[in-house]
């Protein structure tokens, strides 16, 4: 006695109470969702459809690589299900899987066409090797040019002068007082420069340059020393660091509120 066929028993377990909309057979299931599916696999696997292999990509139901590729879609979860609680065989599989991307189709294409359809997916990737056989590969000298010889040795001597540069400020650390600072900052700038010159900056900023500048990070900290100062190990200053212009004409103008406090008295020192 025949048994019932292969697609039924399927369709019957995918639907056991079919509504209207549901497919009606087994093969509109496969026009209305497998193959749409089997499309957007190889899109997604192999970025296009314009080579033979993407066209034909031979996707085995029983080959477990291929099957998990394919459960990411739902219909291809519940038709795998039905596989395996049916309890169906790999030549019952085979039998039944001959639509669009199968191997059943690039088996027939390569038939006809009389060509092998080359497999991709492994290139780049060595055969396995048992780590006891394997044999270890010695270094490959690399070639360098006179340029790039030249490149490195500037390069080199970039970073001499950059770690000298940074020694000589390492004994300060500034801490970053971070982005929300920094945004009441442009705030505060943006009302000055539309006229509200009664603003005063961010005291949080204003605290920390303090600091900064009394622990010798800025430029301007040597600025509170006399000319003639006599420190041991220094030179007395001969020239003052230019000041920006904005805080000489702001002092200029007596717009005293605008220069944070512990700068007053440079900024007297270079208007007198």
């Amino acid at each position: 006695m025949k048994g019932r066929p292969i697609d039924q028993l399927v369709y019957e377990y995918m639907y056991t109470k079919p509504k209207s909309t549901d497919p009606k057979n087994f093969q509109e299931l496969l026009q209305r969702q497998l193959v749409p599916e089997v499309r957007l696999e190889t899109q997604a696997f192999y970025g296009h459809l314009s080579s033979q292999e993407a066209k034909y990509p031979g996707l085995d139901y029983s080959h477990n690589p291929h099957r998990v590729r394919l459960s990411r879609y739902p219909w291809h979860r519940r038709l795998f299900r039905a596989f395996d609680n049916l309890g169906l065989t790999k030549s019952e599989i085979a039998g039944l899987t001959k639509w669009e991307g199968t191997r059943w189709a690039k088996e027939r294409f390569e038939r006809e066409q009389g060509i092998k359809i080359r497999d991709t997916t492994g290139d780049g990737i060595e055969d396995w090797v048992e780590p006891a056989l394997r044999v270890p590969s010695a270094p490959q000298a690399q070639r360098a040019d006179v340029e790039d010889m030249e490149d490195i040795q500037e390069d080199g001597e970039t970073e001499e002068n950059e770690m000298e540069d940074d020694g000589e400020d390492s004994d300060v650390e500034i801490r970053s007082v971070g982005v929300e600072l920094n945004e009441r900052l442009r705030a505060a700038v943006a009302q000055r420069e539309a006229g509200n010159v009664a603003t005063v900056m961010d005291e949080e900023w204003e605290q920390w340059l303090k600091e900064a500048a009394e622990a010798g990070g800025l430029p301007f900290s040597e600025l509170g020393l006399s000319p003639n100062a006599n420190v041991p190990g220094t030179r007395p200053a001969t020239e003052r660091p230019a000041i920006d212009p904005r805080v000489l004409n702001a002092a200029r103008l007596g717009q005293w509120q605008q220069i944070p406090d512990f700068l007053h008295n440079i900024v007297r020192q270079n208007i007198e």
